[in-house]
């Protein structure tokens, strides 16, 4: 594939860190609940915004229970990922040192998608997923994950592994080990991690999107999009593979399949590389009006980003080739 100036841009954000911190002395805490009060039966992905910028991200632990430190007084918004079957992507606002104290608790309630009765599956408990936890197991894994929401990986690594150690047919730990693992670009110890994981639950997704998702980031393309295909082939309505997807098959030149994916991926969890990879997939089919709108997109939900003159940039060349 020919390396365009968008091309090497979105290279660049790949590897720049997943968010911009905010820093400051106030926290965030809460819990993700479903319909019914209960908690999720698997960890839910929580993001941190402000302003339409994601600050962060985390997951939720045995309880629902998510945390952010670090945190300036401010306006943010919480968003807990839905599952694409039975909850919706769902958000609420929350103020953080207007009304004093350290520590701002809010929680989310997920919302049943329209016209969809709750199974008794999505209604399980957590400790179904993973029963029999020992208390210590729990209480390294809770510490794994605060570590994590803290942008430590390398000490949730630590306590993530002490937590399987403990308890080795512990799922979520090892979901939530190869998360940090792969943040640290261990992806070898991240692919071991998620096999395991997918060892201890062959029915759920997730372990294999983990898969397939790190050997999109080791460069072994071909390997992931069969893995990411089959994964969807089976269930549409899962959010994470397709940003993936769409950029290893943009990778290896299938420009119309990274087409249809990277516009899903927007269409489910709105990925912001979403938009710098598909102006790469229009420019290098020479649609370059199409380009130029998903690069202002960009720039409209991400107003503050640190790449933001580098689009500019990308933005004018693309309307150069537009006029001729």
């Amino acid at each position: 594939m020919k390396k365009t100036l968008l091309f090497v841009f979105a290279c660049a954000c790949l590897l720049l860190p997943a968010s911009a911190r905010a820093q400051g002395q106030y926290s965030l805490e809460g819990r993700v609940l479903l319909p019914s009060g209960g908690q999720p039966a698997q960890p839910v992905r929580v993001s941190l915004t402000q302003s339409g910028r994601r600050l962060n991200e985390t997951f939720t632990d045995l309880s629902g229970r998510f945390y952010f430190s670090g945190l300036a007084s401010g306006s943010y918004q919480l968003t807990a990922e839905g599952d694409g079957r039975d909850f919706e992507t769902t958000s609420v606002s929350v103020e953080i040192g207007t009304f004093g104290g350290q520590t701002a608790r809010e929680n989310i309630q997920l919302r049943p998608k329209a016209g969809v009765g709750v199974s008794p599956a999505a209604s399980v408990a957590a400790e179904e997923i993973d029963p029999g936890v020992p208390d210590a197991a729990k209480e390294k894994y809770r510490q794994g994950l605060k570590s994590a929401a803290d942008n430590k990986p390398e000490q949730a690594v630590r306590t993530l592994q002490e937590a399987v150690a403990a308890h080795a047919p512990f799922y979520a730990a090892h979901m939530a080990l190869a998360e940090q693992l792969s943040k640290l670009k261990r992806y070898d110890e991240a692919l071991a991690a998620y096999r395991k994981a997918s060892e201890l639950k062959s029915d759920r997704a997730e372990p294999y999107v983990g898969i397939g998702v790190t050997l999109v980031s080791q460069g072994r393309y071909e390997e992931g999009i069969k893995l990411l295909r089959g994964v969807i082939e089976v269930d549409k309505s899962l959010t994470g593979p397709y940003l993936s997807l769409g950029y290893a098959e943009m990778q290896t030149g299938d420009y119309e399949a990274a087409r249809e994916h990277l516009l899903r991926a927007l269409e489910v969890s709105r990925p912001a590389l979403a938009h710098v990879y598909l102006a790469n997939v229009y420019e290098q089919t020479g649609k370059y009006a199409e380009a130029v709108a998903q690069l202002e997109a960009y720039l409209k939900e991400n107003p503050d980003s640190p790449q933001r003159d580098a689009v500019r940039a990308a933005i004018d060349k693309l309307r150069k080739k537009v006029k001729k």
